[in-house]
């Protein structure tokens, strides 16, 4: 038990490091914030080398903290914001700022895949749609605009790659982070070799590809010296952030689902085999456990949307938090309580920026329906957190109709400190809701990793089942079925008659 393991978080805004002993108990944990740049409205860049900066500091704070523990790290692991590239030279130099996931820039590059080889190819190869959001139209900007960064670039790496090139000197990635790259052959696991003779991108330029929770490599002196780490830990490859969380919350066999609500919601399923839809509403990508697979719905604004109240409609409820310093979320989920289901009437929905799986609708946006004199701010707060529920119980149907199994479903994310939400999200989904006692799902999915690349335990599975603390099952509600029943049928008609309309210029 004296055995320790190390997490690497890189998120979006900033790198979490957390040491775990093999129970899943946290020992050391460290946060710190990065800067995004926005050399044009739609653009989004980071600086690599702050991504290290800030990954040496957090490890060295928690050597600190760990004192004479710290020579029980027997290995560690990293996990990433997904599609984030990154060029460098053949010293490890980033020839450019990253370009990140949430870029827009790259809508040429899309436009021209799309004539040239066509959503239907894309989607068959890659289980993935078309869309700036992935890395394979981030390196095709590059190669136009950039021809000289493009030519001297040894490799193209995830954030994930970086770090792990940073701590030993080799270029890998894992399968979960290449399936978002819209380069990978989904079913072999593979560079697809004809995308990339169309895109004239050599495949040398791309890093190796390995299995997720695979011994990589050990930590270099000079990345010891610069993190606090002993020279020679084993590194283990981890994977990308939404299928670390499902790994971290047990997402690990058939009939098992998890959502991550924050800002939107990353609703990922099991699946032992690739499962793509006729109709590609959901995405399929490789999972971190081994052999397979995640299908995956993101939607935009699921928690914005209640931030979206929170900050210019809850004025009573923040001032009574702040006067009883508690966390205004709570006061408004409590008074949402005394709301009865299905908000007398009142029907929400959250797309505030457009609307993601399973519509891919650019164009939709937030709606309040239903409203008369009588309802209030509660009743506004409450069919706010009933048609995130919707928004999910959508995409709970189309993966029911790929015959994906989905008897409970594991949460995370902000969200997931609600129990009045989550007891509304398993009386409108109709099953069981389970959180777990920690909330750091995705750094648990990487110490998981570490803990089966160093033969801790046997297997992925085995490890999930030993170092997840799932708490109590919320169960539905029977007295609310028919009331959420009637409101999810609502829900969607009412999408269906507006979903063409065009609301105004942004």
């Amino acid at each position: 038990m004296k055995e320790l393991v190390l997490a690497i978080d890189a998120g979006t805004t900033g790198i979490r490091s957390m040491v775990f002993d093999i129970s899943g108990k946290v020992v050391a944990k460290s946060y710190r914030e990065f800067k995004s740049f926005h050399p044009h409205p739609s653009w989004v860049e980071q600086d690599a080398a702050t991504w290290w900066d800030s990954t040496c500091k957090t490890i060295s704070s928690c050597m600190k903290d760990l004192k004479h523990r710290s020579k029980d790290i027997v290995g560690l692991s990293v996990t990433n914001q997904r599609e984030t590239i990154v060029p460098i030279d053949e010293n490890g130099n980033a020839l450019r700022r990253a370009i990140v996931w949430q870029d827009r820039r790259t809508a040429p590059q899309c436009d021209w895949i799309r004539k040239q080889i066509g959503i239907e190819r894309i989607y068959e190869d890659t289980g993935l749609t078309i869309d700036p959001y992935f890395s394979g139209p981030k390196i095709l900007w590059i190669l136009k605009n950039e021809p000289e960064v493009f030519r001297k670039t040894e490799k193209f790496l995830l954030v994930h790659d970086y770090l792990i090139y940073m701590l030993t000197g080799h270029t890998i990635t894992d399968y979960s982070n290449a399936s978002r790259t819209m380069l990978l052959e989904l079913d072999s696991a593979k560079w697809s070799e004809s995308l990339l003779e169309q895109f004239d991108i050599p495949k040398e330029k791309l890093p190796d590809l390995v299995a997720s929770g695979d011994c990589v490599g050990e930590v270099s002196p000079k990345a010891a010296r610069n993190t606090g780490l002993a020279e020679g830990i084993p590194v283990v490859a981890g994977g990308g952030d939404q299928q670390c969380a499902a790994l971290g919350v047990g997402v690990v066999r058939p009939g098992r689902i998890k959502t991550t609500t924050g800002t939107g919601t990353f609703m990922l399923a099991f699946s032992q085999k690739p499962k793509r839809d006729p109709e590609r509403r959901v995405l399929c990508s490789r999972h971190v456990v081994p052999d397979a697979f995640v299908v995956e719905a993101s939607m935009f604004t699921t928690g914005s949307a209640l931030r979206w109240f929170r900050d210019n409609l809850a004025v009573e409820e923040c001032n009574f938090a702040l006067e009883h310093d508690v966390d205004p979320y709570d006061v408004m989920t409590d008074a949402a309580k005394h709301i009865p289901a299905g908000s007398e009437g009142v029907v929400h929905i959250p797309h505030f920026v457009g609307a993601g799986a399973p519509y891919w609708n650019s164009y939709a946006r937030g709606v309040f329906a239903g409203l008369s004199l009588g309802h209030t701010r509660n009743h506004l707060m409450r069919a706010i957190l009933e048609g995130v529920g919707y928004e999910i119980r959508t995409n709970l149907d189309v993966m029911r109709e790929l015959s994906l199994t989905t008897s409970e479903m594991r949460v995370t994310g902000g969200a997931s400190r609600s129990d009045v939400w989550m007891q509304i999200q398993a009386d409108i989904l109709g099953i069981p809701v389970i959180t777990t006692q920690m909330e750091e799902a995705t750094a648990v999915g990487a110490a998981i990793l570490a803990c089966k690349g160093v033969g801790i335990f046997k297997s992925i599975s085995e490890a999930a089942e030993e170092m997840i603390r799932p708490n109590p099952a919320i169960i539905p509600s029977s007295a609310n079925r028919e009331i959420y029943e009637q409101g999810y049928e609502t829900y969607r008609k009412l999408y269906s008659h507006i979903s063409d309309i065009r609301w105004g210029s942004d």
